[in-house]
């Protein structure tokens, strides 16, 4: 199996590691007399403080199984998971670890548990104990962060898929994590909504500082990320700067993966003859690097 593993060990590149699972064995009890099924085999990943991480792979691959150790919804049944250096075995911290790290699903619905928008907001930080006196700017605070603030007084049910899941997002936010982690957050939406959602993803990163990890089948999405990692069969595969691992085509299509729209025609024109950067990710470098090919003519 080819291996491009551009960052091998990602804790060599400094920065604090808020999530590091340490060769994680995980599998699920069958519901009959037939042996347990092993779904991740020996898997090591280290996510750090701010970085903004795509995970991949294909349907079955393991990924949805890898994201929920995370915040400690599963538990290896080999190996370690350090979350903000708790052990996600010790039972006694499984408060804290669940507030340093969120996790938002691909249905909102799931998420929703209250008739107003900001009544739902302010959910997880009452059960956290957050004092009434803080609350309204807490809540006030993560929904102007997903740009639904015009929507608190708003009833859940009445938003699109899109505006609900930012609602969804900033409920996460409202417990004042330090990672969230997107199982496939855009899923079930449409472009718009999915435009949404991402956009609110990126400001958690750049404005807030907030540690995203995103599962998705959008590759122009992953596009987005600080960091790719490809998760195949329960194993990491490769990890490395979306630039460089897209630029791994016929690879990712041998596992069954897309690449960005812009990096596939960028492939197109350079077996048509033009000169086109190897490293294309968005539509605009992909209008560049033709524009540049052209005038070079």
């Amino acid at each position: 199996m080819e291996n491009i593993n551009i960052t091998s060990n990602p804790s060599d590149e400094g920065g604090e590691i808020q999530i590091s699972l340490q060769n994680v064995y995980f599998e699920y009890e069958s519901n009959d007399d037939s042996p347990p099924k092993e779904v991740l085999h020996g898997i090591s990943i280290d996510i750090r403080r701010g970085e903004f991480v795509a995970l991949l792979g294909h349907n079955g691959s393991g990924k949805s199984t890898v994201a929920k150790h995370m915040n400690a919804i599963l538990l290896p049944s080999g190996g370690k998971v350090y979350v903000a250096g708790m052990d996600t075995f010790n039972d006694s911290l499984l408060t804290e670890i669940r507030r340093t790290v969120g996790m938002v699903f691909q249905n909102p619905d799931n998420q929703l548990v209250a008739t107003i928008v900001e009544e739902d907001v302010a959910f997880g930080p009452e059960n956290l104990g957050v004092p009434s006196a803080e609350m309204r700017q807490i809540v006030d605070d993560a929904l102007k962060a997903v740009g639904m603030y015009e929507y608190r007084r708003h009833a859940p049910h009445k938003l699109s898929g899109g505006q609900k899941q930012r609602v969804a997002i900033a409920g996460i936010i409202a417990m004042r994590p330090k990672c969230i982690v997107f199982d496939e957050p855009t899923a079930m939406l449409d472009p718009r909504g999915r435009q949404e959602v991402m956009e609110a993803i990126d400001k958690l990163k750049n404005e807030l500082g907030i540690t995203v990890v995103l599962i998705t089948h959008y590759m122009d999405e992953a596009a987005r990320a600080d960091r790719v990692i490809i998760i195949n069969d329960g194993r990491l595969l490769t990890q490395g700067k979306p630039s460089e691992v897209f630029s791994h085509i016929d690879m990712l299509r041998e596992h069954h993966l897309d690449v960005p729209q812009a990096t596939e025609l960028a492939q197109y024109l350079r077996a048509a003859g033009y000169d086109i950067p190897e490293d294309v990710l968005t539509p605009e470098e992909c209008a560049k690097a033709i524009m540049a090919a052209k005038q070079s003519e």
